[in-house]
C-alpha cells in the first residue's frame, strides 16, 4: 500500500511539475527580482517580510501567506501576513504554544530543511527534505513523497478553516528561525516548481534576516558607544565632574527605573547621587551601601568582572536568598531587579553604581479562544480566535549587552571619581603649601634651595622647549605636503622645503623675498604686502586670478573660518601651473587671530588618475553594453515566443547570444589581465624554454581558427633557448596570430617566423635590428619574432595607438570579429616584463607585420 502511494505521489509530483512548468517562467524571475530589490532597498525586516508574504500569496494564489517566527521557548508568533479575510481570518500578531509544532517536526525542519504540503481533503501530506538527516549533506533529488497525514494534523488544520497548506522552514545561522506558511480554504495543489520557487524565496528571507540582524547589532553598538561618549564627556569635563547629569543618562541607557552612585568617604563625607525612582531615600542615614550586610550579601552572589569592575546582575530578587533586612528594604521600594557595579580604580575601592528595575506586566496575544459563532471554525474548543494573557509582576532580566555597557560606564565613573579625589588632594596640598610659605618666610635657606630647584626646572624646561622647537622644525621640513605660514597681512612667516619645491623656489629665495618685500611693492594694489598671494599667483580652477579681497585665505585671516579648497591653481616660478588642494587654518593667540597656516599639495597626478578612471569606466561600460544588448534582444525574442515557428532564426538567435557571451568572457578576462598587470599582481614565472616549442604550440592552438577562416598558417621556427614565461609568450603569439587571421582575406597566408638579431635602441623610442654578430659588446643578442599577414593593413597614424587599451583600427568591424581592444595592450605589457619590445609595420591593402623581441638565454 505504501509503495502504491509512493508511486502515485511521484506521478502526481511529476504531473504537477509539468503543469508548473507551464506557468509563466518570467514570474519566478520577476518575483525574485522584486525580492532582491526589496532587500537591497531596505534593511528593515518587517518591511521586507510584509512585502514578501504579499508577493508569495499573489504568486501562489492562496488565501493566506504568513511568516511564523519561533521564540526562545519554542512558542511562536505570526510576524507578517497577507490574507484574504473573506476566506480566512487574520492571525497577525498572535502567539501559538510550543506544543502546536512538535519537537520532532521542528527537528526535521532544521536538520533536513524539510518542506511539507498537506491536502486535508485527501488526508495526505507531501514531504520534501533538502538535506539528508543522517549526513547533513544536500540531496541530489528534489522529490515530494506523499503519505497519509496524522488525524490530529487534519483536525488542527480543519479547525483553522484550512484545506491545504504549504510549510517551508526559514533558517538563520544554522538555527530554525521560523516558517514560511501558505494556507488555502479549499483544496489547492502545490506543484514541485512552485515549491522550488517558494524555497528560493525562503532562502532570500534568510539573507534578509542575516542583514537585518547585523543592522540591529550595529545600531545597538552605535547607541552604546554614543551613550558611553556622552557620559564620558560629562564625567571628564575640564570644569567639573557632572555626576548627576551622567547618571541621568546612564539610568535610561540601561532601561532602569532609577539609579544611584555611592562614593565612599575619602577625607570627606560619603556622597550619594540619585536619579529617577529610589535614587536617594528620604532620611536615609546612613546610605544602605554602608550597611554591614551589604558587602557580604553581594559577595555571596555570582559576579562578572568586565573592564576590572565587579558587576552583580540580579534579574529577579525573588529567586535569590536575601537577608531579612534587604528583603523588606527591596519589597517596600518595589524593586525587583538590581544591577550593581563596584567602582574600583586599580586597587582602590571608590563606591557603587546601582541601577534598579521595578516589576512589569507582560501581555501576550494567543490564539485558541472558543467562539461558536464563527462558521469557519469547525471545532469551537480548538478555534483560533484570539485571547489576551496578562502576566503581572514579572521580572526583567539583564542582557549581556546591558552588562557590558554597565561595565564600560562603570570604568568611566571610577576613573572620574579617582581623578576627582586626586584633584581634592592636590587642592589640599596647595592650600597647605601656601600656609607653610607664609609661616616660614624667614627660612631663607629653604627658599634659596627652592629657588635653585626652580632654576634647574626652568633650565630643563627651556632645554625641553628648544628640543621640541627643533623637533617641530624637523617635522615641518620632512613633511611631504607644502606648508607655509602668513601673518595677518598675508606675508610669509615660515615655509617648508616641500612648499618651496612645488613653487619652483629654494627656501632661501623665499626668505630673501620676505626680507626684501619692497622689491615687489610696485605690483601690489595697496601698501599692505600680500607677498605669498603674488608669488603663487593664486587662481581659481578656471585660471582666473583671485583678487586679494576675494581670496579664501584672506577670509581665514579676517574671520577665522577654516577653508578647504580642492581645485584651485598655483603657479611655479617658471610660469607653469598646477592644481592644488589646500586647507587654511587660523592661528589664534589669546583668542585673537594672529595669522594662518596653509597646507597644500599638488593634485596633478590625482586629476590624471581620475580622468583615466572616468575614461576607462566609460569605455568598459560601452564595451559591456553592446554584447549585453545583443544577448538581451536575442533572448527576448525567444522568451516571447516570436520565433516558435522559425527554428533556423531561433538557432541563429541562440548563436548570437552564445557568441556575445563568449565575447563578454574574453573582455572580462582581458580586463582582469590588464588590472593584474597594472597592479603588479601578474607574476611572471620564467624558465628555460625552446622558441620552436613555443611557436609550434601557438600555431597548433590557432590552426582550427585558421582553417575555419580559410587561412594558410606558415611556420618558420628557430630553435633557441629563452629565459621566459612560456604560457605568457604563447598567449602573446596566439593573440597576434588571432588578429592576423581575423583581418586577412580567405585564401591568404599568415606567417610566424623568428630569427636571431641584435637589438639597438635609438632616440625617439624607435627600435633597429640587425643580423646577430659575434664578438660585439654594444648590442643585446635577442630573438625577433614576426607575425606577417596579407590583410588590409593599418594606417600609419595608428601603428602606435593600437597598443593602448580599447584602441582598434575599426571598432565596428572589430566587434563583429569578437575583439575587445585589450589584446595588444596585454601583449605589450607581457613583452615589456620580459625586457623586450613590440611594434608593428604596415602597408595599406598589402598587409601588416607585428614584431617583438626577447633576450636570449638566462
Amino acid at each position: 500500500m505504501q509503495s502504491n502511494n509512493s508511486q502515485a505521489s511521484n506521478s502526481q509530483a511529476s504531473n504537477s511539475q509539468t503543469e508548473g512548468g507551464g506557468k509563466n517562467i518570467s514570474s519566478l524571475e520577476v518575483l525574485l527580482h522584486r525580492m532582491m530589490n526589496r532587500i537591497r532597498q531596505s534593511l528593515e525586516l518587517p518591511e521586507i517580510l510584509t512585502g514578501t508574504v504579499a508577493e508569495v500569496r499573489a504568486f501562489l494564489g492562496t488565501d493566506r501567506v504568513k511568516v511564523y517566527r519561533f521564540d526562545a521557548d519554542a512558542s511562536g508568533e505570526v510576524v507578517a501576513e497577507s490574507v484574504n479575510e473573506k476566506s480566512l481570518p487574520s492571525l497577525l500578531g498572535q502567539h501559538f504554544p510550543a506544543e502546536d509544532i512538535p519537537p520532532e517536526a521542528r527537528e526535521m525542519f532544521l536538520k533536513a530543511r524539510q518542506r511539507s504540503i498537506v491536502d486535508v481533503a485527501a488526508q495526505q501530506i507531501g514531504l520534501s527534505p533538502l538535506d539528508s538527516v543522517e549526513t547533513g549533506e544536500s540531496l541530489t533529488e528534489d522529490n515530494i513523497l506523499f503519505r497519509c497525514t496524522d488525524p490530529c494534523h487534519v483536525e488542527y488544520l480543519t479547525s483553522m478553516g484550512v484545506q491545504s497548506s504549504l510549510v517551508v522552514p526559514i533558517l538563520h545561522r544554522h538555527q530554525l528561525w521560523g516558517l514560511l506558511v501558505s494556507h488555502h480554504s479549499s483544496p489547492h495543489q502545490v506543484t514541485q516548481r512552485e515549491l522550488q520557487i517558494v524555497q528560493l524565496v525562503a532562502d532570500q528571507l534568510s539573507i534578509a534576516i542575516a542583514q537585518s540582524t547585523l543592522l540591529e547589532q550595529t545600531r545597538a553598538q552605535a547607541k552604546q558607544e554614543a551613550t558611553i561618549n556622552r557620559v564620558a564627556k560629562l564625567l571628564h569635563s575640564m570644569t567639573e565632574m557632572q555626576l548627576q547629569q551622567a547618571l541621568e543618562l546612564t539610568v535610561p541607557a540601561l532601561s532602569g527605573a532609577g539609579g544611584r552612585i555611592y562614593i565612599v568617604p575619602n577625607s570627606f563625607e560619603a556622597q550619594v547621587v540619585g536619579s529617577g525612582e529610589w535614587g536617594v531615600g528620604n532620611g536615609e542615614l546612613p546610605p544602605f551601601e554602608e550597611h554591614p550586610t551589604w558587602s557580604s550579601w553581594l559577595n555571596s552572589q555570582t559576579a562578572t568582572v568586565p573592564d576590572g569592575n565587579q558587576i552583580w546582575a540580579i534579574g529577579d530578587l525573588h529567586e535569590v536568598e536575601l537577608p531579612e533586612y534587604w528583603k523588606m528594604f527591596f519589597s517596600e521600594k518595589e524593586i525587583r531587579s538590581l544591577l550593581v557595579i563596584r567602582l574600583q580604580y586599580r586597587s582602590s575601592m571608590l563606591g557603587y553604581l546601582t541601577i534598579f528595575r521595578r516589576e512589569i506586566n507582560i501581555e501576550t496575544l494567543w490564539a485558541r479562544r472558543p467562539d461558536r459563532d464563527d462558521p469557519r471554525h469547525l471545532l469551537p474548543i480548538q478555534s483560533f480566535e484570539t485571547w489576551r494573557e496578562l502576566k503581572e509582576g514579572q521580572a526583567q532580566s539583564w542582557t549581556v549587552g546591558e552588562i557590558e555597557l554597565a561595565g564600560s560606564l562603570g570604568s568611566h565613573f571610577a576613573m572620574a571619581i579617582h581623578q576627582y579625589h586626586l584633584y581634592q588632594q592636590v587642592h589640599g596640598l596647595n592650600t597647605s603649601l601656601q600656609l607653610d610659605i607664609q609661616e616660614r618666610k624667614q627660612a631663607e635657606v629653604k627658599i634659596s634651595a627652592l629657588n635653585a630647584q626652580l632654576e634647574r626646572r626652568v633650565e630643563e624646561r627651556t632645554a625641553e622647549l628648544q628640543r621640541l622647537s627643533k623637533q617641530n622644525e624637523l617635522i615641518l621640513n620632512s613633511a611631504g605636503e607644502g606648508i607655509y605660514g602668513l601673518d595677518t597681512k598675508g606675508k610669509i612667516t615660515f615655509i617648508n622645503p616641500a612648499a618651496a619645491r612645488m613653487l619652483g623656489y629654494r627656501v632661501e629665495e623665499l626668505r630673501d623675498l620676505e626680507a626684501d618685500a619692497t622689491h615687489y611693492q610696485p605690483i601690489f594694489i595697496s601698501t599692505e604686502n600680500k607677498l605669498m598671494h603674488v608669488i603663487a599667483k593664486h587662481s581659481q580652477s578656471d585660471a582666473t586670478p583671485y583678487l586679494w579681497q576675494d581670496n579664501p585665505i584672506r577670509a581665514t585671516l579676517e574671520t577665522g573660518a577654516i577653508q578647504h579648497i580642492t581645485d584651485d591653481i598655483f603657479y611655479r616660478k617658471d610660469g607653469t601651473q598646477f592644481p592644488v588642494e589646500y586647507v587654511s587654518t587660523p592661528i589664534r593667540e589669546q583668542g585673537k587671530i594672529v595669522g594662518a597656516v596653509v597646507i597644500f599639495k599638488d593634485i596633478t597626478e590625482r586629476k590624471l588618475v581620475e580622468k583615466m578612471k572616468d575614461e576607462f569606466i566609460s569605455v568598459v561600460s560601452h564595451e559591456l553594453r553592446t554584447p549585453l544588448t545583443s544577448i538581451r534582444s536575442a533572448l527576448g525574442l525567444l522568451a516571447r515566443g516570436s520565433l516558435e515557428n522559425q527554428p533556423e532564426k531561433s538557432q541563429r538567435m541562440l548563436e548570437i547570444a552564445f557568441d556575445n557571451t563568449n565575447r563578454l568572457v574574453r573582455l572580462i578576462n582581458d580586463i582582469l589581465d590588464i588590472e593584474r598587470i597594472n597592479s603588479g599582481k601578474m607574476t611572471i614565472q620564467k624558465e628555460n624554454c625552446d622558441a620552436t616549442e613555443l611557436m609550434v604550440q601557438a600555431v597548433d592552438e590557432m590552426r582550427a581558427m585558421a582553417e575555419k577562416a580559410e587561412i594558410n598558417l606558415e611556420l618558420i621556427p628557430l630553435s633557441v633557448q629563452l629565459w621566459a614565461d612560456s604560457d605568457r609568450i604563447i598567449q602573446t603569439i596566439t593573440n597576434l596570430l588571432s588578429n592576423a587571421i581575423k583581418f586577412s582575406p580567405p585564401g591568404s597566408t599568415v606567417c610566424l617566423s623568428a630569427e636571431e638579431v641584435d637589438v639597438v635602441d635609438t632616440k625617439g623610442g624607435e627600435v633597429k635590428t640587425q643580423k646577430a654578430k659575434t664578438g660585439t659588446t654594444t648590442s643585446t643578442n635577442s630573438i625577433l619574432f614576426q607575425v606577417r599577414d596579407q590583410g588590409r593593413g593599418i594606417p600609419e597614424d595608428k601603428l602606435e595607438t593600437i597598443f593602448d587599451r580599447f584602441q582598434q583600427v575599426d571598432a565596428s568591424n572589430s566587434r563583429l570579429q569578437g575583439g575587445t581592444g585589450l589584446g595588444l595592450a596585454i601583449c605589450r605589457n607581457i613583452i615589456q616584463q620580459h625586457n623586450g619590445q613590440i611594434w608593428a609595420e604596415s602597408v595599406l591593402e598589402r598587409g601588416s607585420i607585428f614584431y617583438f623581441t626577447l633576450p636570449i638565454g638566462h
